[in-house]
C-alpha cells in the first residue's frame, strides 16, 4: 500500500471513536415499500450477515399498488436488508440507525426501483446498477464468443471481455477508494460474474481488501463481516492460485471449451481433436525458468506414456513469437506446441482463467477437466491409472 492511502486511511481512523461512541443499541429502521404487481405477490425481507441469509419478515400483496410498513430491530452496525418477491426479482438496501426509507418499484421492471431516506442504500443501487449493466455485457461477449468462426473473431471479443472487466474494476476501486467507511464498500468488492469469477480476483486486489477489513475492524471489531474479511484475507492468495475453471461458456455446453490455435507452421490445432485421449492442456512461456524446469520433467513423463494415449497441448504465452519458436528448435519437443497471434490479450487464457505461469490442466478421455495444475509424481500416478 502506497503512502498517500496510508496516510488516508490513518487520518479517517483518528475520527472513529467518536463515531463509535455515539453509536447505541436498541434503534429501529423503518422500511416503507411501495409496489406494483400484475398479480398477487408475496414480499419478503431477510438480513443478509457475512455468508448468511436471515428471513425476517414478510408481506402479502395485491394485485396492483401495495404499501408494506416493516419496523426491524437496529444495532449500531449498518445492516443490509434485501426485499425479495416470489414472483418476481429482489434488491438490496443498506440501512443505518433510526432510518426511514421508502423503497417503490414495479415487479416487472424491478431494476429501476427508486430509494429515499437512506444515502447507503444509494450508494448500494449505484453499484448494484453499475454491475448489473457489466454483466449484461459480459453475457453478451460470452454468447458472441460462443458464435465466433475465426480465431481473429475470438481474439478480438476476449479483448473486448477483459476491457469491460478492467473498466468495472477500475470504477469499483474508486468508489471503495472514496468511501473506505461505507459497508457498501464491502458488497462492491464481493462482486461476481458467476461462481467462479470475482471482480476482484487478483493478487494486487489483496491490498485493496486489508484496506476495508481495517477501516470496518477499527469501526465494528466484533462484526461478522470483520472476521469474514479477515479470515479471507488469509485465504486469498490460495483462492486466486486454485480458482476454478472459467464457467462463462454457456453451462449447456456439453465439454469444455475448445482452442484452435496454430503451431509453428501456422496449422490449426483444435484442441477437441486430441479427444478420446487423456490431454495436459498446458499454458507457459519460454522466458519463465518455472516454466523450462517443468517441461524437462515433462519430456519424461510425455516419453513414458505418449504410447499409451497421453498427449500434450502447449500454449505459449510469450509475448515474443521468437523465444517460443527458439524453444522449440532447442529442445525439439514432440508434442503440440500451438501460439496465439496476440498472447498479451489470449482468449485462450481468458477462457481457462490463467492468473499465473505456468498453469496446467489434466483433461480425461471424455475431454473433462480431472485435475489442475498437476506435476512430477501426482501426475504420474494419474496417468497410470487413466491409461491402464
Amino acid at each position: 500500500m502506497d503512502c498517500k492511502h496510508t496516510r488516508f486511511i490513518n487520518a479517517f481512523l483518528l475520527a472513529l471513536p467518536l463515531f463509535i461512541l455515539s453509536c447505541s443499541n436498541g434503534s429501529k429502521v423503518t422500511i416503507r415499500v411501495e409496489v406494483k404487481s400484475p398479480e398477487k405477490n408475496m414480499l419478503y425481507i431477510s438480513r443478509i450477515d457475512f455468508g448468511k441469509t436471515t428471513p425476517i419478515d414478510s408481506a402479502k400483496i395485491s394485485s396492483g399498488e401495495s404499501i408494506k410498513k416493516f419496523r426491524l430491530p437496529q444495532g449500531s452496525e449498518p445492516t443490509f436488508y434485501t426485499i425479495s418477491l416470489k414472483k418476481g426479482g429482489a434488491l438490496t438496501l443498506l440501512a443505518s440507525r433510526d432510518e426511514k426509507i421508502s423503497v417503490k418499484f414495479d415487479v416487472q421492471n424491478m431494476d429501476s426501483y427508486e430509494v429515499v431516506g437512506s444515502k447507503e442504500s444509494l450508494k448500494v443501487k449505484e453499484i448494484a446498477e453499475s454491475f448489473r449493466k457489466s454483466k449484461q455485457t459480459v453475457d453478451r461477449l460470452r454468447k458472441e464468443y460462443i458464435k465466433a468462426q475465426t480465431d481473429a473473431e475470438r481474439e478480438a471479443i476476449g479483448r473486448q471481455f477483459q476491457a469491460e472487466i478492467d473498466s468495472q474494476r477500475a470504477s469499483c476501486s474508486r468508489f471503495i477508494w472514496a468511501n473506505p467507511m461505507s459497508k457498501a464498500s464491502i458488497m462492491a468488492l464481493y462482486q461476481k460474474y458467476n461462481d467462479d469469477l470475482y471482480l476482484f480476483d487478483r493478487a494486487e486486489d489483496l491490498t485493496l481488501l486489508k484496506m476495508v477489513a481495517s477501516a470496518w475492524r477499527a469501526l465494528y471489531p466484533e462484526s461478522d463481516y470483520t472476521r469474514g474479511m479477515l479470515e479471507d484475507i488469509g485465504r486469498i492468495e490460495k483462492i486466486i492460485t486454485n480458482s476454478k475453471i472459467n464457467k462463462l461458456i454457456s453451462e449447456a455446453e456439453p465439454s469444455i471449451p475448445d482452442l484452435d490455435i496454430p503451431d509453428k507452421n501456422g496449422t490449426f490445432v483444435k484442441l477437441s481433436s486430441l479427444k478420446g485421449k487423456v490431454i495436459l492442456l498446458d499454458f507457459f512461456t519460454a522466458s519463465n525458468t518455472s516454466s523450462l524446469l517443468d517441461n524437462r520433467e515433462l519430456m519424461n513423463i510425455y516419453n513414458t506414456f505418449k504410447n499409451r494415449g497421453f498427449e500434450v497441448y502447449q500454449v505459449s504465452m510469450d509475448a515474443d513469437k521468437n523465444e517460443w519458436l527458439n524453444y522449440l528448435s532447442n529442445t525439439r519437443v514432440t508434442w503440440i506446441s500451438v501460439r496465439e497471434v496476440d498472447p498479451t490479450h489470449s482468449a485462450a487464457a481468458l477462457l481457462y482463467n490463467v492468473t499465473q505461469l505456468p498453469t496446467n490442466y489434466l483433461i480425461d478421455k471424455n475431454f473433462n477437466i480431472i485435475d489442475k495444475n498437476i506435476y512430477g509424481e501426482r501426475l504420474k500416478e494419474k496417468l497410470n491409472v487413466l491409461l491402464r
